[in-house]
């Protein structure tokens, strides 16, 4: 090999290697578009059931031995073979209340992505009547029920308003009930037939939750 070709051999052998050490980059962009979406997660059954304290022969001991600590009097001349001290005792207690609040806690959730400002959900309480299942006619109802979910706009309302955001958001349902109406024991419900609503009886569930986008 004359002197040339070993100096062009060795040219070569210099620029590939400085070809291979050098370093190249290059970047790729994505995206991705997202629907609009609305989606209501509910509570499909609720259950409240209530069971009866212990309760104890011995005087003044339980708590359905219910007190009325007001001293009766009567003032009345002597002679007569009759007397009567006439004043109805109290049937009002704490500890028997005939009204009742109730919280169904996190029965529903909302998850919403939209380019507005976000959804309203609203609350109604279309069937507040329950109907007693074993007479078919004394009935308990559902009344003052409102949202609630903290730091939301309009909690403690028939209606809150959530922000986009693809996290889900919860919140309770809160109401009272009022037992003055009840003349048995055992369930009550809005059709008066023991058991969970069927899947073609939403029609007579108590409570209805409506999802709307915000214009």
């Amino acid at each position: 090999m004359n002197i040339f070709t070993k100096a062009a051999v060795a040219g070569l052998a210099l620029s590939v290697s400085s070809f291979a050490s050098a370093a190249i980059s290059g970047s790729t962009d994505f995206r991705v578009t997202l629907p609009e979406i609305l989606v209501l997660y509910h509570w499909d059954d609720a259950h409240l059931i209530l069971e009866e304290v212990g309760t104890t022969p011995a005087n003044d001991s339980d708590a359905r031995e219910i007190s009325d600590t007001t001293t009766r009097e009567l003032t009345a001349d002597l002679g007569s073979d009759s007397y009567t001290i006439n004043t109805d005792v109290n049937t009002t207690s704490a500890a028997f209340p005939t009204s009742i609040s109730v919280t169904l806690k996190n029965a529903w959730a909302v998850r919403n992505l939209s380019t507005a400002s976000g959804v309203n959900l609203a609350l109604t309480n279309p069937n507040s009547t329950l109907t007693s299942v074993a007479d078919q006619a004394s009935s308990v109802t559902t009344s003052n029920a409102v949202l609630e979910s903290a730091g939301l706009t309009g909690s403690g309302s028939g209606t809150v308003t959530i922000d986009s955001g693809f996290a889900p958001v919860l919140g309770d349902i809160k109401f009272d009930l009022d037992l003055t109406g009840a003349d048995s024991a055992g369930e009550y419900n809005t059709r008066a037939t023991a058991g969970a609503a069927g899947p073609t009886e939403d029609a007579t569930d108590t409570f209805l939750l409506t999802l709307t986008a915000n214009p």
